[in-house]
């Protein structure tokens, strides 16, 4: 067993590829992520930086968040930021802003299927009464360009969907399964076409092949700021030490899950 506090590495400890061979073909690349008993396979705790994490949406668009190197409340160590633009239209903001993860949560990322994506998030100011709240708030955002034959696709999870249903500034702690059926949704790409909860081949191929992920920071119609802290994405753990979150093999016909008949 590695040593403490090796062993408790904030995020996997490596990762590699494989491929076998009966001497006439090879198979597809085999993907091997090690862990801590955490089971984190990766993290920003924010403990020296702000980790990379951009802000999207805002006025200036692919700005760096704003570091805070203290404590306050059960943040320690964290990024924020502070909406700066507002396009209200039928009395909602229309240009919501995000924090945006850095390039070590992008890519295949298939091993977190079943897990949680977790982060603690509150706010510094801003009005979250109900009736100043933005309509329709998706949490989170995650995209893959590739997917769909290059077409692109975008799944987003409610905030409605959450445990909580809502966020009112107060510091909140959010969980979300990463598994198809858990609340996800399928960005349409259409108005007159509802959005849908998206099949396991689509959410596996999603993360499979990230493009971006973003979290949500703009939740009222006026201004705000919003912290976060102790962004991990967790394996979920099986029995006698087993990892429960792995692909299915009807999801396996390819790397990046395209072959999927799931």
């Amino acid at each position: 067993m590695r040593p403490t506090p090796d062993r408790l590495l904030n995020g996997e400890w490596s990762r590699f590829s494989y491929t076998v061979s009966d001497s006439v073909t090879n198979s597809e690349p085999g993907q091997v992520v090690l862990v801590s008993p955490e089971k984190k396979v990766i993290a920003s705790d924010f403990s020296f930086d702000s980790d990379s994490w951009l802000v999207a949406g805002n006025r200036v668009a692919n700005t760096p968040v704003q570091y805070e190197a203290s404590s306050r409340g059960s943040l320690n160590h964290y990024i924020y930021a502070t909406d700066d633009t507002l396009n209200m239209q039928d009395d909602n903001d229309e240009n919501k802003w995000f924090f945006q993860a850095p390039a070590k949560y992008l890519g295949w990322q298939g091993i977190v299927y079943k897990g949680f994506l977790e982060f603690t998030m509150s706010s510094f100011s801003g009005d979250f009464s109900a009736g100043n709240l933005n309509s329709d708030l998706n949490l989170i955002e995650l995209h893959c360009s590739k997917c769909n034959t290059n077409k692109g696709v975008t799944l987003v999870f409610p905030l409605s969907a959450t445990s909580q249903g809502a966020f009112t500034g107060v510091t909140t702690k959010f969980s979300v399964g990463m598994e198809e059926g858990k609340g996800w949704l399928l960005d349409s790409k259409n108005t007159l076409v509802a959005w849908a909860p998206p099949t396991r081949c689509e959410f596996i191929e999603v993360i499979s092949g990230l493009s971006s992920l973003k979290i949500l920071g703009d939740f009222t119609k006026w201004y705000e700021s919003i912290s976060v802290d102790n962004v991990n994405w967790r394996m979920e753990a099986g029995g006698k030490g087993l990892v429960g979150s792995q692909i299915p093999f009807c999801a396996q016909g390819s790397a990046d899950a395209s072959v999927c008949n799931c």
